[in-house]
């Protein structure tokens, strides 16, 4: 039995029947909110998932979530994001992977190597509405991520779990791929970490023609001539120095969670 802290009160999380609706999901018609409420409801929303996750070693910062495992990020993103009208009324989740030694990965749009929630939890819908049931929703949504999107990361918490197996999050060139974005990322630098070049020249020749080259250090052309000459202490040096500045910049301490699970 979990105990977890909500809305300021200690709740017991129990291991209920599969079959047994959550409060949030007995709910049938939920009451909106106006407009001018969406923002702070959220982030009151997101900020209450953060105390609860804490406690599993997540740190918040904006939307996210990040805890560091490994050498990968596990990242929870909680979006709330509009095309042109700001914040809006309903938030779409994605769970991603983030290797955090190249410059700009943390910062993509689309979160890098990840999926959205109800890829992982079949049984949550796609999206939610930011309406006056929000505290309910905020306990709906850390119950469910305890219950299923932990168990996720432990599964592919770093770079040689996805070497070993890279056909869970499979990319396409030119693009970030549908179901998993930006998982040619998560390939990329996984192999590099792991010392290895199974698709790496393939995904950087693509990010050379179709990417962009604002990046620290070194570009893809150059990175690409490191990986051909298997100059791996030149590439761990660059690595190494990236981390050490996204983590300062994230304020997570590198010895976080170091723990390779079979």
């Amino acid at each position: 039995m979990k105990y977890f802290k909500l809305f300021g009160k200690t709740k017991v999380q129990s291991s209920k029947p599969e079959l047994e609706k959550s409060e949030f999901e007995q709910i049938k018609v939920f009451k909106s909110l106006p407009k001018d409420q969406w923002k702070p409801a959220y982030n009151e929303l997101n900020k209450i998932i953060g105390v609860n996750l804490k406690e599993y070693g997540f740190k918040k910062k904006g939307r996210k979530h990040y805890r560091l495992t490994n050498d990968l990020l596990e990242v929870i993103d909680i979006d709330n994001r509009g095309s042109w009208s700001g914040a809006k009324d309903d938030i779409e989740i994605r769970i991603g992977l983030v290797p955090y030694c190249w410059q700009g990965l943390t910062n993509e749009y689309y979160l890098v190597g990840s999926k959205p929630i109800e890829q992982i939890d079949k049984t949550i819908r796609n999206h939610f509405r930011i309406s006056k049931e929000y505290l309910i929703l905020a306990d709906y949504l850390t119950e469910r991520i305890i219950k299923n999107v932990l168990p996720f990361f432990e599964k592919y918490n770093s770079t040689k779990k996805i070497t070993s197996q890279p056909y869970i999050f499979p990319y396409h060139t030119k693009c970030g791929g549908d179901d998993i974005r930006n998982s040619h990322f998560l390939i990329l630098f996984s192999e590099l970490k792991q010392h290895k070049n199974i698709n790496a020249i393939e995904i950087l020749e693509n990010e050379i023609e179709f990417g962009s080259d604002s990046l620290n250090q070194v570009t893809w052309k150059e990175l690409k001539k490191l990986v051909e000459n298997k100059d791996w202490e030149t590439i761990d040096n660059i690595f190494a120095e990236n981390e050490k500045n996204i983590l300062d910049k994230l304020k997570i301490k590198p010895v976080a969670n170091n723990i390779y699970s079979s």
